[in-house]
């Protein structure tokens, strides 16, 4: 077993992180029931941490418990998914807006930065890679707002949205059109326009949300990007 639980760190946080971790790199898949028996075993840890990582992920989203079956993989219906990409889009707009009115030097030196490594990614593995984390960038935009309650809400949107792409199919050209939409939303920042960064912000977003409902839709669908 690679995964390690330090003593260091509270045994129900690491748990929750590695849970997590799997969850959202598709080891574990939607919908599907999680052991408590099999995940203490495999951990090193006794039931009671285990419990309140999974209570944490329950909290996230990630996770859901049914009284008398178990601890299930959250598996979002296409209604619950147009229900988080609503939200999504209230929480970015805001965070955006803020971005661009708070943005110092060093700031932009991050959202850039943060770019260029979706850049290398893109170059490296193209759509065959599940380190291509679209929603990093958004992340980024939240810390340059500074705002912290937005950005706990943000986190907890995207990280659940991030469960709901790998239920279908990343395409390549997504992707590029992705990351030149978020060229255009760092030049609206970069600027300081807010008016300008939220029409970037929604233009893209809805072409993301398009993107997802298209892609859930499709039988058969693994993973997006």
């Amino acid at each position: 077993m690679t995964d390690q639980i330090r003593q260091a760190v509270p045994y129900s946080v690491q748990a929750a992180d590695i849970v997590r971790a799997r969850i959202l790199g598709g080891v574990y898949s939607p919908g599907q029931r999680l052991s408590e028996v099999e995940l203490s075993s495999a951990l090193g840890i006794s039931r009671s941490p285990l419990r309140e990582a999974l209570r944490l992920l329950a909290n996230e989203g990630l996770v859901t418990v049914i009284s008398g079956r178990g601890v299930f993989v959250a598996d979002f219906s296409e209604v619950e998914v147009r229900e988080l990409l609503e939200i999504r889009e209230a929480l970015d707009v805001l965070a955006v807006r803020l971005a661009s009115k708070r943005a110092t030097p060093d700031d932009i030196k991050k959202l850039e930065s943060n770019l260029e490594g979706l850049t290398t990614a893109l170059r490296s593995h193209g759509s065959e890679t599940q380190a291509w984390p679209s929603s990093d960038f958004h992340l980024c935009i939240y810390e340059v707002a500074g705002n912290r309650k937005l950005k706990e809400h943000g986190l907890a949107v995207h990280t659940q949205l991030r469960l709901v792409r790998f239920r279908s199919g990343a395409a390549a050209e997504r992707m590029d059109q992705a990351h030149h939409e978020h060229l255009l939303m760092l030049a609206a920042i970069s600027d300081h326009d807010a008016d300008k960064a939220e029409r970037r912000m929604r233009e893209h977003l809805s072409n993301s949300a398009t993107h997802i409902i298209q892609q859930i839709q499709e039988p058969g669908a693994t993973r997006t990007g």
